[in-house]
């Protein structure tokens, strides 16, 4: 029985198994990043060697949590690697132009086949019957995780070479590796090239107080993803909205904040496992989130949110639009039509695009106005700033959440529905733990300041083995505590 057991586990490790997933907060892949650091120990001396064994394991990794798809990242690479070579010889007298815009087209056609291919199946086809079986069959063939992420790398890569800023890469292993590079492949960040490739020419030092970043990192990401977004998606969250006419006005505004709360803890924990897992590797990634919910504008909010790809959009896409170059109508359009177009990269539902539009039109606002430079002139228009701001933000979640006009619609009905004043006082004691959570939260994002927060690190890095032991002892207890709710898949991998 044993022998079969091990034999069972190994093929459920080894083999692409949809339903089991392979996240960051699951045994699996924790075993696999043991065996990746253990081979990785053997090769760290010899560059050439570890690329190609950290390619080798990126490829397995985006092959259980994408099957099949790892056919269309390999292809993507290969492509993309023969599209910059080309671009790079047709620079002298060629046009390069020409090159960047097929590869433009052929990456952006990934996206619409492999992720949208479904959407437009029930659009065209009509919801119901046959219709709904297709479109999940190909959801299942094609889960399109971290698509949009390796797409984007893809295109940004391109774009550098045909300005110059970085040359084609002549190394197939260091390219694919950048592309497919297993921490920040599924949820990001977004990463340029020249951020990324010359690190993997360089010596391997991981110190200890590099080691003890790492591990705070994960720890963090840990406790972010399982003990605050999860708990309150399983408990709360996903309850609320999917059957929001079953809850009062109260339940309802409050599942809103903690959606918000929850999809802050579920990306950022995943980029700082992302940032920890890499810096064991002794690759160092980009800050992904900067305090987001202290914004006072939205302007400054997306300065802080999700800021790898806020920065892509604004480089690959609002400045070669025109920007703010061409007068204040070119700049409104171009802000908005970008907008637009990052609620599309979320997803092809309705929800997405109203999200972006939401976004662009305030945005542009803010310009016309020029209330996100003002809003920072004194405490009292700073505070204004900041709720207006966290409400907006909210709001927007709502949609984003849904992905669907009529259902965030029925959303914000049901939140202005009247909540008796004795029903709030058994919302209150009902669901205490979950106000626990939350209050906690939001003091320490809100209250603690950066500093602070530095301080905080700094103590855990400089911590003797002892206590850092136990620190992690004590962490990993909890997660295991509170792991009999139904795990949640990472928010952003569907992206």
């Amino acid at each position: 029985m044993e022998g079969n057991a091990f034999f069972n586990f190994l093929t459920d490790f080894f083999l692409y198994a949809p339903d089991a997933g392979f996240s960051f907060t699951g045994i699996s892949f924790w075993i696999f990043l043991a065996v990746a650091l253990g081979g990785y120990s053997l090769f760290y001396k010899r560059p050439r060697a570890r690329n190609v064994f950290l390619l080798l394991c990126s490829f397995f990794f985006y092959y259980k949590v994408g099957g099949v798809l790892v056919g269309i990242l390999l292809m993507s690479v290969l492509f993309n690697f023969a599209l910059g070579l080309r671009m790079e010889n047709a620079r002298d007298g060629g046009r390069p132009g020409a090159w960047l815009a097929w590869g433009v087209v052929l990456n952006l056609l990934l996206i619409v086949v492999f992720k949208y291919a479904d959407s437009f199946a029930l659009y065209y086809w009509g919801e119901g019957g046959m219709s709904e079986e297709v479109a999940g069959l190909w959801q299942k063939m094609f889960p399109a995780v971290g698509l949009s992420f390796f797409t984007f790398q893809a295109l940004s890569y391109l774009m550098d070479v045909k300005r110059g800023v970085v040359k084609a890469s002549r190394d197939w292993v260091d390219f694919a590796l950048y592309m497919s590079f297993f921490p920040k492949l599924v949820a990001g960040p977004l990463v340029r090239a020249r951020e990324f490739m010359p690190q993997l020419k360089k010596t391997y030092m991981l110190g200890s107080g590099e080691f003890s970043r790492a591990v705070g990192l994960i720890l963090l990401g840990l406790v972010k993803k399982v003990a605050v977004s999860d708990y309150l998606a399983f408990n709360f969250v996903n309850p609320v909205f999917e059957n929001p006419q079953f809850f009062t006005g109260f339940e309802t505004w409050m599942a809103m904040y903690a959606y918000a709360l929850r999809i802050y803890c579920d990306f950022s924990g995943y980029t700082d496992i992302a940032l920890g897992v890499a810096a064991l590797f002794d690759i160092h990634l980009p800050e992904n989130f900067r305090s987001p919910y202290k914004a006072s504008s939205l302007t400054d909010f997306w300065h802080r949110w999700h800021i790898t790809l806020s920065t892509w959009f604004r480089d690959y896409l609002y400045i070669p639009l025109g920007g703010n170059r061409h007068g204040v109508g070119h700049m409104c359009a171009a802000l908005l039509l970008t907008m637009v177009l990052a609620g599309i990269w979320h997803g092809a539902g309705w929800g997405f695009v109203l999200w972006g539009a939401l976004h662009g039109f305030l945005l542009m606002l803010e310009k016309l106005t020029g209330w996100d430079r003002q809003v920072n002139r004194n405490r009292f228009t700073q505070i204004v700033g900041w709720v207006l701001t966290f409400h907006i933000v909210c709001f927007g979640w709502i949609f984003f959440q849904t992905a669907s006009v009529e259902k965030g619609t029925l959303i914000l009905t049901q939140m202005f529905s009247p909540t008796p004043w004795a029903a709030v006082g058994d919302l209150l004691v009902h669901y205490r733990s979950i106000w626990l959570v939350m209050a906690a939260v939001f003091v320490v994002m809100l209250g603690v300041k950066e500093r602070q927060k530095q301080n905080l690190s700094r103590f855990f890095y400089r911590a003797p083995l002892w206590l850092k032991f136990l620190i992690c002892l004590a962490v990993v207890a909890l997660l295991v505590n509170i792991r009999n709710i139904v795990p949640q898949e990472f928010i952003y991998s569907k992206f």
